[in-house]
């Protein structure tokens, strides 16, 4: 059950992040929440969420091939591997193999996002 529901927040990231989801992004990613982008640039939650809506960040499409998850208590890590078409900070518009390593924590009952490392595969 909990591997089926972390599985799908991560595609809810994604999803979200191509249809500038703001009120999903900030419902499935914690407060304290931290992307370290593959430059090694670090973005916390407002920042990430301000870059997808302005367009500084712009997701087209997520073809999801492989999502590993692993359940440790109330911590899950899961290993994303999603082919995602995008445009990061002005770059032209492109396919990425773009590997996301998320940390995830089961709050009240209530997996969210913490952490997510992208890089590429």
């Amino acid at each position: 059950m909990d591997e089926q529901i972390i599985k799908q927040l991560y595609i809810e990231l994604c999803e979200a992040s191509i249809q500038k989801d703001i009120k999903k992004l900030n419902d499935i990613l914690s407060d304290d929440y931290l992307l370290i982008h593959m430059t090694g640039m670090n973005q916390k939650k407002q920042d990430y969420i301000q870059s997808v809506r302005n367009g500084d960040l712009k997701y087209y499409k997520s073809i999801h091939e492989n999502i590993d998850i692993k359940i440790n208590g109330n911590k899950a890590y899961v290993i994303g591997k999603t082919k995602t078409l995008a445009a990061p900070f002005g770059s032209s518009k492109s396919w990425w193999n773009l590997r996301q390593d998320l940390i995830l924590e089961k709050v009240n009952d209530k997996w969210i996002i913490k952490q997510s490392k992208a890089s590429m595969y």
